[in-house]
Formats: structure tokens, C-alpha cells, sequence
């Protein structure tokens, strides 16, 4: 028993090292590709480095579900394939002790880290979640770091459009300055141009404000208004020695969203608050599936009841005891007049009409909630599916390194990596089949790892019997063709 207990401290204690490393890896692999998704959005902006390694603080907590899955696989291979590379997993074997007690440990520990995942998905992700997309929004919103080129026009500063002609070495100092101003406040309603020769720019101490000092210029005012009035306004034009120009720097800095925009979002819920939400949909669900048929039934009667307005005759008193048959209503228009078919027609026309559009009205927005309430139980469905994969793949990783028996980073890492981005692809094709009622959100959640459970249930017995079951199949199939 003791010797049980430090073979399974050791294979623990040899499984933690490349699991950390694992995980750290793809963390950061995840954490990359995602921020090259918004690369253009958040560099270039003037940010500071802290709020971008803010924003990547909280994205990696957001990616932990996905990079926990991979960091078990990886570690299974690597662990089992050293064990299998130094013969020490034949002499377990030989020992007496089956692959799944070798593996029994391991599994415990895989289910300890499923465990973590959840409570991150139920705890941690939705406040990340929250941060990260604050934080992102934030950055996007952000303008551009001032930049005043040569001979090109700027228009960061809202309602301006500055050119300069030559800018020094010092980065003060500039020549030939053309300021369009089409700021037009309530006081001032005209647009106008704005000519210096030379001047100087300076951003003030306080970083609050860009100012230019011009020098031998014009001032070019244009009037500008719908009034008739302005026929009669003459055009302006004022010379000066010196102008000086100050431009707000405040709509450069970055603006803090408020957080409670956001939290209305699925990705920032547990599983209770989506759960409730599903509810909420589900109740308006019912409500409109009841007004669907209230709406068919108003139909219905409604053409009987616009029919029988214009007789008071032997007629009316027939179409009220047959209220409910709508095909008597048919019947009777074939033995009526033509004129007073053609008198009945429009207004009998007109009602189904309105009844219709209220009942495409009903189908429209039932199937807006359905999409809504598919995403909700996906995302909620997601968060138990991303926890068991990581207790699965250790029945993919463990036996697929024993069969290869060959550790380090090289051929067991590559087949890691096609198994992790076959899940990845089957998840995101079922997620778009599930968010488009193509299958339920529970199919869309799961499918992939009951697909995968079948490799991994081969693997296993493969590993445990020390059979390569793929050429088991061939066998079997050279079998088959004799």
C-alpha cells in the first residue's frame, strides 16, 4: 500500500510540471490570437501600457476553460510517453497493475482540475468577461494618438482640419499653417480659414491642452446660415501678427465606460442568472404561442362576423348558427349575387389581411426569443461541457502516450495539437448549428466530446491490452475481404 501511495505521488508530482507548462502555452497561444483580432483597434490609440496589460490581464482569465483541456492532454502524453520511452510503464504492467490504475490518479487529479473550470466559468469568467469587454470597448473608443505630419491634413481634433507645411527638428517650431474650422458653435455660425506664414506648437504642462502661437496670418470668415439674411453678410477676411490657437486635449484621453452596460450580456452570467433568464423566455414563449392562436381564432371569426354585417335577412340568422364552419361562409357566397359578393369581398379581404400580418408579426418575434433563448441554454450548457472535457481528454492523452511511448515536445505534441483544434472546430461549427436552430443548444454543447469519446474509448482499451487498434482494423477488414 505504501509503495501504491508513492508510485502515485510520483506520477502526480511528474504530471504537474508539464501540465503547468502545458496550460501556460496555450494561455498564452489563445491570449495571441485573440488580441491580433483587435490588434488594429487597440495599438496606435495612445493607451497607456498599463490598460493594455490590463485588458490582456483579464483576457486570459476569460481563455482559462479553453486552455485547462489542452494543458491535460499534453501533460498525458508527455508523462505516459516518457513512462513508456524508459520501459517504466511495461514494468508497472508487469508488476500486475492494469493501465487504468496506473491512470487512477491522474483521472482524480483531472476531475480536481474539471472542478476548477467550472468554478472559473460559474465565478471568475463572468466578472473577466465583464472587465475585458469594458476594457475593449474602451480602447475602441479611444482616438488616435495625435500626430501632425508634413504636408498632410489632421483631422483628429473634432470640427478642425490643420496642414502643416514644414516642421522643424525641434518639433515646435512650423511654417505654413492652414487651419479649416468647422466647429460652428451656437455662437458662431460660420465656417472659417485660418493662414499663418510661421508659428510655434506646444502641449502645456499639464498635458490638457495643444496650443499654437501663429504668426503673419489671415483670418477667412465665411457666413453660413439658411436665413435669407444671409445674402446680405459680407465675407471677412482679417489680418493679424499673431493668433493664438488652444485645442482641447481632453477627447484623446480614454474614457471609462460604465461596467453596467455590459452586464446584461450572456457571457457575464452564471449558471443561475442564465438559467433565470431562460425562464424569462420561456414564459414570453407561452405568451406568444396563446396570442398565435388568439390570432387565428380572431381570423376566423372575423370574416364571419364581417360577412354577416350587411344582411339582416334569413341570411344573417344562418350565418350565426353556423358561426364556427367556415366553409358554410363559402357555400353561401356561391349562391349570393355577384354584387353583393363583389360588395363583401374587400371588406372581408382587407380584415384577413390585418389578421395575417398580426399573425407573421407573432411568428417573427416568437422566433427572435427561440434564437435568444437557444444562445442562453448554449452558453449554459458550455460551461458543464468545457469542465468534462477536461476530465475526457485525460482518457485520450495518457493512453495515446503509452501506445506512442515517446515523450518530449515533438511527434506527441503535433497529434496533441490536431486533437485540441478538431474539438475547437467541431465546437464552433455545432455552436453556429445550435444558435441557428439547426439542433437543440444541449446537441451543440456536447456533440463534440461524444464524438470524441469514441477515440478515447478505443485508445483506452487499445493502451490497456497493448493492441494497436489500427492494426486491429486492418486485420479485421483483410478479414472480411477473404
Amino acid at each position: 500500500m505504501l509503495k501504491l501511495k508513492r508510485l502515485d505521488s510520483m506520477l502526480i508530482k511528474g504530471f504537474i510540471p508539464p501540465f503547468i507548462v502545458s496550460f501556460f502555452m496555450a494561455l498564452f497561444v489563445l491570449v495571441m490570437q485573440v488580441f491580433w483580432l483587435y490588434v488594429d483597434d487597440i495599438l496606435g490609440k495612445g493607451a497607456g501600457i498599463i490598460i493594455i496589460f490590463e485588458f490582456l490581464f483579464y483576457l486570459c482569465f476569460s481563455l482559462v476553460p479553453l486552455a485547462l483541456p489542452i494543458g491535460v492532454l499534453l501533460a498525458g502524453v508527455f508523462l505516459f510517453g516518457n513512462l513508456g520511452e524508459r520501459y517504466e510503464l511495461a514494468s508497472m504492467k508487469s508488476a500486475g497493475m492494469s493501465l487504468f490504475r496506473i491512470m487512477l490518479p491522474l483521472t482524480i487529479f483531472s476531475m480536481a482540475i474539471a472542478a476548477f473550470s467550472f468554478v472559473c466559468s460559474e465565478y471568475i469568467i463572468p466578472k473577466s468577461n465583464l472587465k475585458y469587454i469594458s476594457r475593449l470597448h474602451d480602447l475602441k473608443r479611444q482616438k488616435p494618438t495625435l500626430g501632425l505630419d508634413e504636408a498632410i491634413f489632421n483631422n483628429d481634433f473634432y470640427g478642425y482640419s490643420i496642414r502643416i507645411g514644414k516642421k522643424e527638428d525641434n518639433g515646435k517650431d512650423i511654417k505654413n499653417i492652414l487651419i479649416y474650422d468647422h466647429s460652428k458653435t451656437e455662437v458662431s455660425r460660420e465656417s472659417s480659414i485660418i493662414s499663418a506664414s510661421e508659428g510655434r506648437m506646444y502641449v502645456t504642462p499639464e498635458q490638457r491642452f495643444m496650443v499654437m502661437e501663429l504668426q503673419n496670418g489671415y483670418v477667412y470668415q465665411n457666413p453660413e446660415s439658411t436665413s435669407s439674411r444671409a445674402a446680405y453678410k459680407p465675407f471677412v477676411v482679417i489680418a493679424f501678427d499673431k493668433l493664438i490657437k488652444v485645442f482641447d486635449l481632453s477627447e484623446f484621453e480614454l474614457d471609462r465606460t460604465n461596467e453596467d452596460l455590459f452586464k446584461g450580456d450572456r457571457k457575464m452570467k452564471n449558471s443561475k442568472q442564465l438559467q433565470s433568464e431562460i425562464d424569462s423566455f420561456n414564459t414570453l414563449l407561452v405568451g406568444s404561442s396563446d396570442g398565435f392562436m388568439l390570432a387565428n381564432l380572431k381570423t376566423e371569426k372575423s370574416v364571419l362576423n364581417k360577412s354577416t354585417h350587411f344582411q339582416a335577412t334569413k341570411d344573417q340568422i344562418y350565418f350565426q348558427q353556423k358561426n364556427a364552419e367556415l366553409d358554410s361562409l363559402y357555400c353561401l357566397w356561391l349562391n349570393r349575387s355577384e354584387a353583393l359578393f363583389e360588395k363583401l369581398r374587400p371588406s372581408v379581404i382587407q380584415s384577413i389581411e390585418i389578421e395575417q400580418n398580426r399573425i407573421a408579426s407573432a411568428n417573427t418575434e416568437r422566433k427572435h426569443y427561440t434564437k435568444q433563448k437557444a444562445k442562453i441554454e448554449y452558453e449554459l450548457f458550455l460551461k458543464h461541457a468545457l469542465a468534462f472535457v477536461c476530465f475526457m481528454f485525460i482518457f485520450i492523452g495518457a493512453p495515446l502516450g503509452a501506445i506512442v511511448r515517446k515523450g518530449g515536445y515533438g511527434y506527441p505534441l503535433i497529434i496533441c495539437i490536431l486533437v485540441f483544434v478538431a474539438y475547437i472546430l467541431m465546437n464552433t461549427f455545432c455552436k453556429r448549428l445550435a444558435e441557428g436552430l439547426r439542433i437543440d443548444s444541449f446537441s451543440g454543447a456536447w456533440l463534440p466530446i461524444f464524438i470524441l469519446a469514441i477515440p478515447s474509448l478505443l485508445l483506452t482499451w487499445s493502451a490497456m491490452r497493448d493492441r494497436n487498434v489500427l492494426q486491429d482494423i486492418k486485420l479485421n477488414f483483410r478479414k472480411m475481404m477473404q
